[in-house]
């Protein structure tokens, strides 16, 4: 499960950041991938996050489910959102970043 989370996290920066190229992508699409990021983040949350409370990776995936929801909110409500999480779309896609870098690592090391 930790290699589909951590390719969500990856899919999820990318549709999340503001780059010209991927704006060209169909709405539809880009909608389907953070459909897709939303649910890996919530599952992360929900489900992993709250029942290892005490561990390690309970903790990263509370933390990454967290940010994963917020970046599939700037690509599915960008305009519900609040103005402050708006202006933290840079460090949240950075964090993404580090908690997908955690996860990658750790798993090419096993």
């Amino acid at each position: 499960m930790g290699t589909i989370v951590t390719a969500c996290m990856l899919v999820g920066l990318i549709v999340a950041a503001p780059i010209a190229l991927i704006e060209k992508l169909p709405l539809l699409l880009r909608k389907a991938c953070a459909c897709v990021v939303l649910a890996a983040g919530l599952w992360n949350v929900l489900w992993y996050g709250l029942q290892h409370l005490t561990e390690f990776w309970g903790i990263a995936a509370l933390i990454s489910g967290v940010l994963m929801t917020a970046t599939a909110g700037y690509v599915l409500i960008p305009s519900i959102l609040p103005g402050w999480i708006q202006t933290l779309r840079p460090i949240i896609l950075f964090l993404l970043l580090g908690c997908a870098m955690l996860y990658a690592i750790t798993i090419a090391r096993l």
